[in-house]
């Protein structure tokens, strides 16, 4: 049980690392245009989405890929509704 605390504290922060190098690239975009890109915008926060949704589910962390589409495998109910903005934002962004 404390190795799979451990991978999900050390997966959890990965994740987060992640989010903040998303927000930090948007801002340096942002200062270094003088241009807001509501399209980039979009795609950064459906990225961020993406990986709180991730961060929702803790048994995502500790489970290897392909442990994810089992049957008996099952996402949170809050991760779905992450999982859906995020698709709907980046393909949005894509325009």
């Amino acid at each position: 049980m404390e190795d799979q605390a451990i991978k999900i504290k050390r997966s959890s922060n990965l994740i987060k690392s992640f989010m903040a190098l998303v927000i930090i690239m948007q801002a340096v975009q942002f200062y270094q245009t003088n241009v807001m890109d509501f399209g980039a915008i979009a795609g950064a926060i459906g990225v961020l989405s993406l990986l709180r949704g991730l961060l929702l589910s803790p048994s995502l962390l500790v489970a290897p890929l392909k442990h994810w589409f089992k049957p008996n495998f099952a996402f949170s109910k809050e991760s779905y509704k992450y999982f859906i903005l995020a698709f709907v934002l980046i393909v949005v962004s894509s325009f």
